[in-house]
């Protein structure tokens, strides 16, 4: 071995003792309607433990977080967007301000909370469905082949042929919508 190759081995070694540790990565959100029915089970658990001690230690009414929160889509939504928030708030990558930055988010959050709450026909002993409207929940269960899915396509391509005929005559728009069809 010549004396560069001590060198190197030398340099190798000390890099390896002055690595730095690893920091844990930042949690990323959860993507509830990208789920899909084995993950949201696997997911509601993890956050039925966290909307249960967030309930009891803020002492939260029926008015806030009704016991069936879970059947609830929006709600779940929020309390799993605060609860990614809360996890990443206090890793410990962030700033010392990162608790009051929870803070802030659960005081909007809890009201956000109590106002969905509020909506619903729920009681604190007693669930009901929410109430959906017929043309989201059938495009949501049949995508493009329902038919308010068609009859909106229609209406969509009306209103861009209403705009595109309003822009060439010089007509107020109510909307920017630029022509890429057009050829130049």
């Amino acid at each position: 071995m010549s004396d560069h190759e001590d060198d190197f081995a030398d340099l190798e070694l000390e890099i390896e003792q002055t690595d730095e540790p690893e920091v844990a990565e930042l949690p990323t959100p959860v993507d509830w309607m990208g789920l899909s029915i084995h993950e949201w089970g696997e997911e509601i658990g993890r956050l039925r433990l966290w909307v249960a001690q967030i309930v009891t230690e803020w002492a939260l009414p029926a008015s806030v977080i009704l016991p069936c929160w879970e059947q609830h889509p929006g709600q779940v939504q929020l309390l799993g967007a605060l609860r990614d928030g809360y996890d990443t708030l206090y890793h410990e990558m962030q700033p010392g301000t990162g608790s009051i930055d929870w803070q802030r988010y659960w005081a909007w959050g809890r009201a956000e909370l109590a106002s969905i709450t509020g909506a619903l026909r729920c009681t604190p002993t007693e669930h009901r469905a929410d109430k959906l409207q017929e043309w989201a929940r059938s495009i949501a269960e049949e995508g493009e082949s329902s038919e308010y899915a068609a009859a909106a396509d229609s209406r969509v391509e009306m209103a861009v042929q209403n705009h595109l005929n309003k822009g060439r005559t010089g007509g107020p728009l109510n909307v920017v919508f630029v022509d890429f069809s057009k050829e130049r």
